[in-house]
């Protein structure tokens, strides 16, 4: 196993995007962020052709930050930012894109002084996730879990497919959850069965010091992603928690926190229903 290939993952929404940025801070780290298209693996012949496709694009983006001092990652104006959307609503009322639909992939430059050993990061959530419990026999794998009623609420304030309770780039690998989500009539419904079926991927498949939780991310500045490097020790920045985000619509989310209590789940794994209920008295 190559220690210094990292695989990130967690679900949409998580703060995985963040945790990209401050790892961007410190030394001799590269973190990436979504640089591989959901379908590149679809049409691999087994576990080992999608390890060797995803050992291959590590070996490319090294060889391009040595060669050209740039990498592929989505982007806004050249940066990895916090946050992959918008703060306000449009006027649809769904919170857009930061950098644009189809326009925010692409080469980032990659200028820091790096040793031959450095560590290279690449964050998919969606497509990591399905295809993890092959990359862990490969990668060191890690994932960022956040307070599940935030997760939603945050879901259904962008304009992404899992406002509808789907996901293509699960979906493409896990044929058993795309027939499931198929089969439930409402999204909030698909969206608590999505949600699910990430937490328990993470909980089946990595062990507990592998998982690191947003609130823990912010609460540390940053600190918390030394399960991910050590050297992330160094970091104390001011961070404020978006768990309830002004741009989340209040009363959708006591109806979401609601109906999430009521059902069962491998959130709960991670978080007490006291969490949610905390989350929830807070909001009036």
């Amino acid at each position: 196993m190559n220690r210094t290939n990292v695989v990130l993952t967690g679900l949409p929404r998580s703060g995985t995007t963040l945790a990209c940025r401050l790892l961007n801070t410190l030394p001799n780290t590269v973190a990436l962020h979504e640089p591989i298209a959901p379908g590149k693996f679809a049409d691999a012949e087994d576990e080992s052709a999608v390890l060797e496709g995803v050992e291959r694009f590590f070996r490319r983006m090294r060889r391009m930050i040595h060669n050209e001092k740039v990498a592929v990652s989505k982007n806004v104006d050249g940066k990895i930012t916090d946050n992959a959307y918008k703060q306000a609503r449009s006027e649809g009322g769904l919170r857009s894109q930061t950098a644009g639909k189809g326009t925010e992939k692409g080469k980032v430059v990659v200028d820091k002084e790096l040793e031959e050993n450095y560590l290279l990061v690449i964050k998919q959530p969606a497509l990591f996730s399905a295809l993890l419990p092959a990359l862990t026999k490969r990668f060191p794998c890690y994932a960022v879990v956040r307070n599940p009623l935030s997760v939603l609420a945050s879901w259904n304030s962008v304009d992404h497919n899992v406002r509808e309770g789907h996901s293509r780039g699960a979906e493409l690998y896990d044929e058993g959850l795309r027939r499931e989500l198929a089969s439930i009539e409402d999204h909030v419904g698909r969206q608590l069965h999505l949600m699910s079926w990430w937490y328990e991927r993470f909980y089946r498949t990595l062990h507990e010091d592998h998982i690191v939780r947003y609130e823990d991310i912010v609460r540390s500045g940053g600190g918390a992603l030394s399960i991910v490097t050590p050297a992330a020790q160094l970091l104390h920045e001011s961070l404020s928690s978006r768990n309830l985000n002004a741009a989340y619509d209040r009363e959708e989310m006591r109806e979401l926190g609601s109906q999430l209590l009521d059902r069962e789940g491998a959130y709960w794994r991670f978080y007490s229903r006291e969490s949610v209920e905390g989350l929830i008295d807070e909001l009036r």
